[in-house]
């Protein structure tokens, strides 16, 4: 099994799915609050399990609820009005730390290796 980092906003434990997620939907507030799961996963360069999972995370941390399927998209979820707030009230916070895990953003010589 695979370590993962988990970093914590309030109460909320959060991996980088999840962190890259939240940055996401938190960029299309007010205008955007229901996506599909696959389209999350292609948005955030995330394997579709890896989506799922962060998803259900997010659910469980009631930062998201599913919404009612899509025939053309699929699963769909969505964000609710107390957790958009608490996504725009850590704003900075979930933009620093996925701008801090996303490697793109680096060249080889800035980036540690185990």
């Amino acid at each position: 099994m695979e370590a993962r980092t988990i970093y914590t906003i309030g109460q909320a434990r959060l991996d980088k799915a999840e962190i890259d997620i939240l940055h996401y939907v938190g960029s299309w507030f007010p205008t955007l609050d229901r996506w599909s799961v696959t389209e999350l996963a292609l948005k955030c360069d995330l394997f579709a399990d890896d989506a799922t999972a962060a998803v259900d995370m997010l659910i469980l941390h009631g930062l998201m609820e599913n919404s009612e399927e899509d025939a053309l998209m699929g699963r769909m979820v969505h964000v609710p009005p107390a957790a958009q707030e608490w996504i725009v009230e850590n704003s900075e916070q979930i933009s620093s730390l996925q701008l801090m895990n996303d490697i793109n953003h680096f060249d080889d010589s800035e980036i540690a290796s185990a």
